[in-house]
């Protein structure tokens, strides 16, 4: 989620989209993927992952430097693919960490965990598009985030272990993501592009994916004892 949401703030910057709120984005989301990278680093449970950690700290040091930069569309442009280059290894992590938990239920978690990924993936894309970087590419990726989206919240909606409160949460973020969708529906036509908007609704549905992926974790963890 880091890495999407930091190349994210630094195309809000690029494009002057609300920029002071893009800057604390920004500056929270370095120190909190730097902090929660030496976490991993430390909790490694095999040479095999450490090694995968290893790999993304190596990238992370250039990624860092280019978010800092001074945005132009060409450092954009890079900067969009060395994001994807992070998201993947990133991925890669969790992946085998959630297999190695060998938790049954450590999916669920793991698909909470990437909502909010995916929704500053949607914004990422979307603000590129706005700021001029109008790709096949970008539309394409723009338009599988959305469905990517769309369908795990419908699996997270149906699943059997959910309490109350997560339930009554994961309605709360349906019902902004219906209202997302206007503006999402319009992309990307020329002049009906509301990026102020996307960024305010999907920074909303991070917050309350967060709090959900706490919640399911929470639970993992009464399990497990």
């Amino acid at each position: 989620m880091l890495s999407q949401r930091i190349v994210k703030a630094y195309l809000m910057l690029a494009a002057d989209i609300n920029p002071v709120e893009a800057q604390k984005q920004l500056d929270s989301s370095i120190g909190k993927f730097e902090q929660n990278l030496s976490k991993l680093l430390t909790f490694a449970p095999n040479d095999k992952i450490r090694s995968e950690l290893e790999k993304v700290e190596n990238l992370w040091m250039q990624f860092r430097m280019t978010a800092l930069s001074t945005t132009s569309k060409k450092t954009a442009t890079k900067f969009l693919q060395d994001g994807e280059t992070l998201l993947r290894h990133s991925q890669g992590i969790v992946d085998k960490i959630t297999e190695f938990s060998g938790v049954k239920d450590a999916r669920i978690v793991a698909i909470s965990g990437r909502q909010r990924m995916l929704s500053q993936r949607i914004a990422k894309y979307y603000i590129a598009y706005y700021y001029g970087l109008r790709t096949t590419q970008i539309i394409e990726s723009f338009n599988k985030a959305v469905q990517e989206y769309e369908t795990a919240l419908k699996q997270l909606m149906k699943h059997k272990g959910n309490t109350n409160d997560i339930q009554a949460k994961l309605k709360k973020v349906n019902s902004q993501w219906t209202f997302s969708k206007v503006g999402i529906k319009n992309f990307p036509k020329e002049g009906e592009l509301v990026p102020f908007i996307i960024s305010v609704t999907t920074e909303s549905m991070l917050v309350k994916m967060h709090e959900i992926t706490r919640l399911y974790a929470k639970l993992l963890n009464k399990q497990m004892k």
